[in-house]
Order: C-alpha cells, then sequence, then structure tokens
C-alpha cells in the first residue's frame, strides 16, 4: 500500500457535460490520481476535503481519500 500525502489538486466542472474531474498532486508536483466525478454530491464531498482538512493522504491500492489523525470535534471551547 502507497500512502502519497496530497500536496496540492486541480479541478474543474464542465458546466455543459456536467462532469468536474480534480486531479491530486504530491510535494514534487507529480500526478497521483485523475478523476472524472459523474456525481456532483460526490465532486463537492471531495473538493471539500481537499480545502478543508490537512493532512490529506490518497492511498493508491485503495483508492481512498483519507485525513490524517486528527482530534474529535472543530476545535473550538
Amino acid at each position: 500500500m502507497a500512502n502519497i500525502l496530497v500536496s496540492s489538486y486541480y479541478s474543474r466542472w464542465d458546466i455543459n457535460e456536467h462532469e468536474g474531474r480534480i486531479a491530486f498532486y504530491d510535494s514534487d508536483n507529480h500526478l497521483i490520481e485523475n478523476r472524472v466525478f459523474k456525481d456532483p454530491a460526490e465532486f463537492q464531498v471531495v473538493i471539500s476535503m481537499l480545502r478543508h482538512d490537512a493532512p490529506l493522504w490518497f492511498d493508491t491500492e485503495a483508492n481512498h481519500l483519507r485525513t490524517g489523525t486528527e482530534p474529535a470535534g472543530d476545535g473550538e471551547e
């Protein structure tokens, strides 16, 4: 299993074809994964993870995008 740290990403939504594309890159700007999304909700879930969670890892065997270990709750007291 290879877990690669996602350092940057590229995204787009094609308003004519109604599909999205998201590409993940590592710290050397090498492409990790390039995906097409037909489901707008799934596209939004992945974009939300990319925008709000850090660190993010991509498991190349299981094809999972996952967060690092984070404390429970939102951090506000």
